[in-house]
């Protein structure tokens, strides 16, 4: 028998017709806390079945509406008995110290049971991947894990000593509110385990609809706390918690569907991380290839220029520079869009939005000032019609006997068919300002080594306290390249920039690290690591998943890597056609 869909009903008190008062943001915040803690820390038995969408939309209209602290302490007390018995919500920080002092298992419990414990380990995060299409899970499946592991006696003592795990008899406990505290066991007993039977009462089929104001908020508190609690670089985003109180005060029921994919990407903004995004995908979990835009811009200079024109019909020249898109001067459009974007390294803030800035418009009318200083209006229509697009060659070669090679097509074929002239070469450069092709690192690079190489250091945070407290950071494992006889002789200059990410930055570390050539453009997107998926209903969300670190020790993320030779795209360029960086490349190879 197919399950019925459960309903939520509003609380008797709360009417979604306004912005959300400080008191409710307050109630909103403490809830919040508590379900992370449960949800993600709480040792739960088959806690795959719970559905916690439900348990988030269900248990934020039971609290919002609680008048004062009194009545928010019982509310939330009521609201999660059912599902952690244990936990004890109390009014002040001296009930706190005494539930910590008189936890709820005693060391009797542990002697009278079996002599088993339960607690939960996460490898990253592993859990939220329920609502995920299958190619997302597959992606997260073999890197991050999370589960309930059972210890014996010997493995509990040796946890509790090593700090991994706090003792039966101990609860953590935190502030989440002003006068109010949350205390909870993070290990139980097999009596205890066992016993709780929540995964049978809390399974309800539910399917959040974004179009209702009590799901978003429930959005909100589910996306909030998975990078509380799973986010490897959270100490960049200034306070987390302010960003809750923040986005919460803007959740307005008025606003329209686009207004709240804003208000999303203005939290996942916070994080200052390239990986972190927040979508909705398709049944399969593969994202649909953005259409080639009407026009292309950029950032050049200090204003938005149009880098390239892909449609027909049109007055639009590369090289042009807008002057408003909407009524909007462009230099407002991009520090608005920069709200909206998250980027590990703020060199690249204003690229990026330079990039984005018409993205979010279907049909726009633009003001624009010409390379004559003539100022024209234009229209860019929903459905434009395009150029036919013609792709470079992968190897191409230039004047002065320097080839230059497009990494994100290069393989060992290309570079085989092309070997001879490619040993002849004066020079050879290696544009890496885009993803590179998979076959770049173990099938590329080996043209380049004299000799054994790896790549950098990239650890999986393991989770089992809450609010990131205790992590222990675990090496992942690295790639290890070697030559393969065939080295190019050739001077080789690298190119790199902003779009240099993830995967890219992987083979662009390797290179400034073991100096296989000059590096010349612009700081790299600083973003390294395997990313994560989360599913909330039908959206996924993604963010770093690991913490990279530089071969010293220090950080690597929102810093990356700088270029020997800094080099800026300018106006001039732009208009004649060629690429700056290209351009600083030959100069640098052939010494004029």
């Amino acid at each position: 028998m197919a399950q019925r869909v459960a309903k939520i009903k509003n609380s008797n008190h709360y009417t979604p017709d306004s912005t959300l008062t400080d008191r409710q943001v307050d109630n909103l915040f403490a809830f919040a806390k508590v379900y992370g803690y449960v949800k993600y820390f709480y040792p739960l038995k088959d806690k795959e079945h719970i559905n916690w969408n439900f348990v988030a939309t269900a248990g934020t209209q039971k609290i919002i509406s609680a008048e004062n602290s009194v009545a928010l302490r019982d509310s939330l007390t009521a609201f999660f008995r059912p599902i952690a018995p244990l936990l004890k919500i109390s009014s002040n920080p001296e009930a706190a110290e005494i539930l910590s002092k008189k936890a709820l298992q005693s060391t009797l419990d542990a002697t009278e049971s079996s002599g088993r414990y339960y607690y939960n380990y996460h490898e990253g995060l592993g859990q939220d991947k329920q609502d995920l299409p299958p190619v997302s899970r597959i992606i997260t499946s073999s890197l991050y894990k999370s589960k309930t592991l059972e210890a014996d006696q010997q493995t509990y003592f040796h946890l509790v000593t090593a700090g991994t795990i706090l003792p039966v008899d101990s609860l953590y406990s935190a502030q989440i509110g002003e006068d109010l505290f949350c205390s909870l066991p993070l290990v139980l007993t097999e009596k205890n385990y066992e016993n709780n039977q929540a995964y049978k009462r809390h399974r309800k089929k539910y399917k959040p609809n974004l179009n209702l104001h009590h799901d978003r908020i429930a959005n909100l508190v589910i996306l909030w706390n998975i990078f509380q609690h799973f986010h490897p670089y959270l100490e960049n985003t200034g306070g987390w918690n302010k960003v809750f109180f923040r986005t919460m005060k803007q959740a307005s029921p008025a606003m329209d569907k686009n207004s709240f994919a804003k208000l999303q990407y203005a939290l996942i903004a916070s994080l200052k991380d390239g990986h972190a995004n927040i979508a909705n995908s398709n049944s399969i979990g593969i994202y649909k290839r953005p259409t080639l835009p009407a026009i292309e811009t950029g950032w050049i200079e200090g204003q938005i220029v149009v880098t390239k024109v892909n449609m027909t019909d049109t007055t639009i020249q590369q090289g042009d520079i807008l002057e408003k898109i909407d009524s909007v001067e462009a230099n407002v459009a991009v520090e608005n869009l920069k709200k909206y974007t998250s980027s590990a390294d703020e060199h690249n803030l204003d690229l990026i939005a330079g990039e984005r800035v018409l993205s979010w418009q279907k049909t726009v009318s633009l003001k624009i000032t010409d390379s004559a200083g003539n100022r024209k209006d234009a229209m860019l229509s929903r459905n434009p019609k395009l150029k036919k697009v013609v792709k470079p060659a992968t190897i191409r070669k230039l004047d002065n006997n320097i080839y230059l090679l497009d990494a994100s097509t290069l393989n060992e074929k290309e570079i085989e068919t092309n070997l001879t002239e490619l040993k002849q070469a004066k020079g050879i450069i290696v544009d890496l300002r885009t993803r590179p092709s998979a076959n770049f690192l173990t099938g590329v690079l080996p043209y380049f080594i004299k000799a054994e190489v790896e790549t950098g250091n990239w650890f999986i945070p393991h989770y089992t306290f809450p609010d990131q407290v205790n992590v222990k950071y675990k090496p992942t494992g690295k790639y290890v390249i070697k030559p393969n006889g065939k080295y190019l002789n050739a001077a080789k200059v690298f190119l790199i920039g902003h779009h240099t990410f993830s995967y890219g930055e992987t083979c662009a570390e390797v290179i400034d690290h073991y100096k296989l050539g000059k590096t010349i453009g612009w700081y790299t997107a600083s973003t390294n690591g395997n990313i994560n998926f989360s599913g909330i209903g039908k959206q996924q969300t993604t963010w770093t998943g690991m913490k990279v670190m530089k071969r010293d020790g220090s950080p690597y993320h929102g810093v990356g890597i700088k270029p020997e030779i800094l080099v800026e795209p300018n106006l001039h360029d732009i208009r004649s056609g060629k690429a700056s960086e290209v351009e600083a490349a030959i100069k640098y190879l052939t010494g004029y």
